[in-house]
């Protein structure tokens, strides 16, 4: 299988947000291959919705999922890597000419290319690919969490399914449920189905480290493969450290604002938005921790059921007593639990940080309002004394004000003082013709200017 050892939790973008225009009509005909294949449990498929999907499938344009093969028999190991449909159903044939063989075959399917759907890619395996998976076992159910508009949010339920033959035996044991494989790479689904003989796996956008991790095992020992429910702990560890890697990542970022605590180096504003997403982001972070928590006690119950069942069936499956995936569950378990109260604590801490900003920002305004008083004090301080000195100007104003105007006046040609006393022009009455009608030009002017800044002042307050 063509991967990249990077680690899932590198941050990519994903588009994934685009759905078919023509919705779920709920009056879709099944198809041909659909009501030819038996189902268990009819009560939790939607025919009509899987007929939907198809049709989206068919009509669906850009990349189409890339499928991966895993087969083996006995200690013989085969992969086929991005495989074709008619190489598919091939393979499947030749898989089931031998029943009596221990075997396992697993199925990865990778829908990330396709950006149609939420999954991405919910309608990117080709229907014929898609007849030959289902006549391998894959679920109409899990097809329908697949086809689902509200899977983003309404998350297809852990299903765990045993069929006994007509003595009460047990003659398959089935897990199917869906997870996260991080915040960057969307959901996944899986679906195990244990006969005695073989052991069947569809993994939907399965982790591709859990993938290149199980690569280096099986080389190492192949029988590992056939340890029970090594597929799911191997892609819940992965999930897990996804968790733990973002949960590391944002306490890094609510470490620097921690640090600071002279309000002086902190943008609020800035500072506020951030914190706020961080707690968004951990609010999001403690409910993966709980779904992955339920997920791996959903996991660990079906082990037992599954344990239970073959210890007690009469068929004489083979049973790997050697070592227990019991206790792996245990542990991611346990770690599991850490994550989700670290994310408490983590999201506590956060609000706690948010908190003392807004104190901090209470305290920065407290101080700047004292600052204004204080120079609007000194400002009033400093309009008193001008005011003071306004009145004394004033005061000696008035003084020397009635000389004046009676100096300015007789300083006129037309009065003139000689020796014979104080003498009157006959022309006196040209100076009250000239200054009155001056004087209320000038006061007319002014009260004209006064109106119209009035009704400008006006109109601008009824326009904000």
């Amino acid at each position: 299988m063509s991967t990249s050892p990077v680690p899932d939790w590198v941050r990519r973008k994903q588009a994934g947000t685009r759905w078919p225009s023509n919705t779920h009509p709920h009056n879709s005909s099944p198809r041909d291959f659909l009501t030819g294949l038996s189902s268990t449990h009819p009560e939790l498929e939607d025919q009509s919705l899987l007929a939907w999907g198809l049709e989206q499938s068919e009509s669906i344009e850009g990349p189409r999922a890339q499928i991966d093969v895993l087969v083996s028999r006995g200690s013989n190991i085969e992969w086929s890597d991005n495989i074709s449909d008619e190489d598919l159903e091939a393979k499947l044939a030749a898989t089931s000419e031998d029943a009596t063989e221990k075997s396992l075959q697993v199925f990865f399917i990778n829908t990330r290319a396709c950006e149609v759907g939420w999954l991405p890619g919910n309608f990117s395996i080709r229907p014929q690919a898609l007849r030959s998976l289902m006549k391998a076992g894959l679920s109409k159910t899990t097809l329908s969490g697949i086809y689902m508009l509200e899977g983003t949010w309404a998350k297809m339920g852990n299903h765990c399914f045993q069929h006994q033959d007509d003595l009460g035996n047990l003659s398959s044991f089935e897990v199917c449920y869906r997870n996260s494989s991080g915040w960057n790479n969307g959901p996944a689904f899986t679906q195990f189905v244990r006969t005695r003989f073989n052991r069947t796996y569809f993994c939907i956008n399965y982790p591709s480290r859990a993938i290149v991790r199980l690569k280096e095992y099986i080389e190492q020992d192949s029988n590992l493969l056939y340890r029970d429910f090594f597929l799911d702990l191997l892609a819940a560890h992965e999930s897990l450290k996804e968790h733990q890697f973002n949960i590391g990542d944002r306490r890094e970022q609510l470490l620097k604002h921690e640090r600071k605590y002279e309000d002086e180096h902190i943008q609020f504003n800035h500072a506020t938005r951030e914190l706020h997403r961080l707690t968004r982001d951990w609010h999001t972070l403690g409910q993966d921790c709980i779904d992955l928590h339920v997920q791996l006690k959903f996991l660990q119950d079906s082990h037992k059921k599954y344990v239970q069942n073959l210890h007690h069936s009469q068929s004489a499956w083979e049973v790997d007593t050697s070592m227990s995936t019991g206790e792996s569950f245990e542990v991611l378990i346990s770690e599991c639990d850490n994550c989700a109260r670290w994310t408490t604590v983590y999201r506590d801490r956060t609000n706690i940080r948010i908190n003392l900003l807004f104190h901090l920002a209470n305290q920065r305004e407290s101080r700047t309002n004292t600052d204004i008083a204080t120079s609007t004090a000194k400002v009033a301080e400093q309009t008193q004394r001008d005011s003071v000195s306004m009145i004394t100007i004033a005061a000696v104003t008035m003084l020397f004000l009635p000389g004046t105007f009676v100096s300015a006046i007789l300083s006129t040609t037309f009065f003139e003082f000689g020796h014979d006393g104080l003498s009157v022009s006959g022309q006196w009455w040209v100076l009250p013709v000239a200054t009155i009608p001056l004087m209320v030009i000038v006061a007319g002017v002014w009260l004209r200017w006064q109106h119209v800044r009035l009704r400008k002042r006006e109109a601008n307050l009824k326009v904000t």
